[in-house]
């Protein structure tokens, strides 16, 4: 009897394990990365916006995470008015061209292949580019041999006008405009950190390859401060880009749309104290000085570490206090944050707590016109369980929804009407000033951009 009793007791643990063996793995599987995408995707929708700015300025913009793009793997990606391949070729790096051939527009991003190392083969007729410099090459070995070519055009594409000509024996639609040059397709820079791929897009075209500004790599303080990536939400939105990173610099819609912790308690609410500054103000860390001591310190930290002075004037900075308070009376102080916007899409925030460190790293593509995706990572310590980071960024989501109804049905507003003596609309006015920045040339590339 004992034999047995000594049996049923091996099995029931055996099988307690496996079942909590099991469980773990799909908890591990669920939470350890955790990816919110929007179910319900929007398009542009139908409301009128108003007298907007250029929809795609100029900056850097996120492509794709790095791990979506395997050695030899292309995409065909459309965003900022923009048609480009992205590749990685098998020296590792990532490449991003203009997408049509030079032959006669096969779309390299549909069927094309990575060759010799870094060069994408056009999947029409084999035409190659090199991606380092987007020229027409035949491949040989560790040698590339320039293609050269006759180039033709049209004199009227949209009317077939024929050319004019002496010779009447044929009718003739396409003039002979270069012999024997080299055939080159627009490159664009491009930068691979932080877990993505970004380009860096520029309406004036002797700008293509010389960005104004640079990224931040957190890679260094992820990693001092034991850190690492546990999730993200992939979010859609309908309206004029710069509505959404506005958002940081009004200081005053915190205290309207984001006191909720959760809908069902009304006795317990969010209270926030914001500072909104662009980093080129003289006295910035006189005005962002924080009395924690700690949150103070890493704050400053923060300031020596990323900001220089080749790019303060691309930089606009928050810094906020998140506070919890019972029944309008009692506060417990939650985190304190530093935020970074550079730059007319990408957002770092570093959120300083006595219980934790958080990182969010936001980055905003416009897809077309009025319609924006916006991703949200967030980056924790390690000893956070992975339940606790997956609840953090589904708040995180909870308050962008509070902002996403905003934006998904008002104007952008051409004539502004601020009260200059309240701190909230000077932060508003200086923002609208310090973006307008990222236009330059967008207007008159736009207005010449082909709409299919």
């Amino acid at each position: 009897m004992t034999i047995i009793l000594d049996i049923l007791s091996v099995n029931i643990w055996t099988a307690v394990f496996i079942i909590l063996t099991i469980l773990y793995f799909i908890y591990y599987r669920k939470f350890r990365i955790f990816i919110y995408d929007q179910p319900e995707k929007v398009t542009k929708g139908k409301i009128r916006r108003g007298k907007c700015p250029p929809s795609y300025p100029n900056g850097w913009f996120w492509l794709i995470d790095s791990y979506n793009l395997a050695q030899g793997d292309v995409k065909f990606i459309q965003n900022c008015g923009r048609d480009v391949v992205l590749f990685r070729g098998y020296n590792g790096k990532p490449y991003v061209l203009e997408a049509y051939c030079a032959h006669i527009g096969g779309n390299l991003g549909v069927g094309g292949k990575v060759r010799d190392i870094n060069c994408i083969e056009c999947p029409f007729h084999g035409w190659i580019y090199d991606g380092e410099t987007g020229t027409c090459v035949f491949p040989d070995g560790e040698n590339k041999v320039l293609r050269k070519l006759d180039t033709f055009e049209y004199v009227d594409v949209e009317r077939c006008t024929p050319c004019t000509s002496d010779n009447q024996t044929s009718t003739s639609y396409l003039q002979k405009i270069a012999d024997q040059q080299e055939i080159t397709l627009k490159t664009y820079e491009c930068r691979e950190m932080n877990g993505s791929i970004f380009v860096w897009f520029h309406a004036n075209e002797q700008l293509r390859h010389k960005p104004l500004y640079e990224l931040f790599d957190i890679t260094d303080e992820i990693q001092k401060n034991n850190m690492e990536v546990r999730g993200e939400s992939i979010n859609y939105i309908n309206c004029h880009i710069q509505e959404i990173p506005e958002n940081g610099s009004d200081v005053r819609h915190f205290d309207y749309l984001h006191e909720s912790v959760l809908d069902s308690i009304s006795f317990v609410k969010f209270k926030w104290k914001v500072l909104a500054e662009r980093a080129i103000t003289p006295n910035m860390r006189d005005l962002m000085a924080h009395s924690h001591p700690k949150a103070h310190a890493y704050k400053m930290h923060l300031f020596n570490k990323f900001l220089t002075e080749d790019n303060l004037q691309y930089i606009n900075i928050i810094a906020l206090d998140c506070s919890l308070c019972f029944l309008n009376k009692y506060e417990i102080f939650l985190f304190n944050t530093t935020g970074f916007q550079i730059g007319p899409s990408i957002v770092y925030l570093f959120l300083w707590s006595p219980y934790f460190k958080l990182t969010f790293f936001h980055t905003l593509t416009p897809l077309e016109k009025f319609h924006q995706r916006v991703v949200h990572r967030i980056i924790t310590s390690k000893w956070m369980p992975y339940w606790l980071s997956a609840s953090m960024l589904m708040g995180e989501v909870k308050q962008l929804y509070a902002d996403m109804k905003i934006w998904n049905n008002k104007i952008f507003t051409e004539k502004l009407n601020y009260n200059l003596k309240s701190y909230a609309d000077k932060c508003l006015h200086s923002y609208r000033n310090w973006y307008a920045q990222f236009y330059d040339g967008c207007y008159e590339r736009e207005a010449k951009s082909l709409s299919w």
